[in-house]
């Protein structure tokens, strides 16, 4: 019976954890742009990227540690957060992707 209760206790603090850190970084970005007063913050994709490439991997990593470990509620919250963060990046990169291209259009648009 306790086993249970360790684990559903562990997948509620890690991943309220992971929220808090995720929540605080948006906040610090948040921050940056507002200070920055509109304009673009030098590296915020680049800080994206990592943090949500490495928080995407960190967690995959402790899902699978859990499920060794026989932790299946923690296990399965670790890997929804990882897959949720995984969308994020790919979302994030695809924009980013978008603007590259049509930045390029348009700087071709204007030589011709």
């Amino acid at each position: 019976m306790s086993g249970w209760v360790v684990d559903l206790v562990l997948a509620v603090v890690v991943t309220g954890l992971e929220a808090v850190a995720l929540a605080l970084f948006w906040f610090r970005e948040s921050v940056k742009a507002w200070a920055a007063q509109g304009r673009s913050v030098p590296g915020g994709t680049r800080r994206l990227v990592v943090v949500l490439g490495v928080g995407s991997t960190l967690p995959g990593l402790a899902a699978a540690g859990f499920f060794e470990a026989d932790l299946k509620a923690a296990a399965v919250s670790q890997a929804l957060v990882a897959s949720v963060l995984g969308s994020l990046l790919a979302l994030g990169l695809a924009t980013e992707a978008r603007r590259w291209f049509s930045r390029g259009r348009r700087k071709r648009g204007t030589e011709r």
